[in-house]
């Protein structure tokens, strides 16, 4: 049985399980309009948006982590499992922001690390909704060896990262 509420971590970034206590440090960070400008629902910064994005999170059956910069131990953002498929053995893994404080740095590839390390101990594929307006996070998928595999009717682009790719991706940088 998977554990998909763990926590993670290394020496940069740790992946807690968020609680309800974590609101007001996400708040401070996805506050900021300009996180969302690619997204679909551009106003997610408002509280009200936002209140509703953090509880998806909260009552999503695989988890929602709260992303900790452990240099400063500071809130930085938020990312989740979600859509387990046992009959396929994947996952998706998404509705992650970071603060821009971030953008442009290893802090993305770390979590994303964290996540994908701990969940190809289990499963053969991981898949990514990633809306067609976000070039961001469809370049920082591909970057991490994420294959874009189809358009969706709800205008988001399928990227499917398997097992064997992630692990040669590692095993070339190590």
């Amino acid at each position: 049985m998977i554990d998909f509420k763990v926590h993670l971590e290394n020496d940069i970034v740790s992946l807690v399980q968020t609680q309800e206590n974590h609101f007001e440090g996400l708040y401070t960070v996805g506050m900021n309009p300009f996180i969302w400008e690619q997204h679909q629902n551009q106003d997610r910064w408002e509280l009200n948006n936002f209140r509703k994005y953090i509880d998806g999170g909260l009552n999503n059956k695989e988890g929602c982590f709260t992303i900790i910069d452990k240099k400063i131990n500071k809130i930085i953002g938020t990312t989740r499992y979600y859509s387990f498929n046992q009959e396929d053995l994947s996952i998706k893994i998404g509705y992650t922001f970071i603060s821009q404080d971030y953008w442009g740095t290893k802090m993305n590839y770390q979590i994303k690390k964290l996540m994908l390390d701990y969940i190809f101990q289990y499963l053969d594929k991981v898949y990514f909704d990633i809306w067609k307006t976000n070039n961001r996070s469809q370049k920082s998928v591909e970057k991490i060896g994420g294959k874009k595999l189809s358009l969706e009717e709800n205008n988001k682009y399928l990227y499917l990262l398997e097992k064997k790719v992630w692990e040669n991706l590692i095993s070339t940088q190590s």
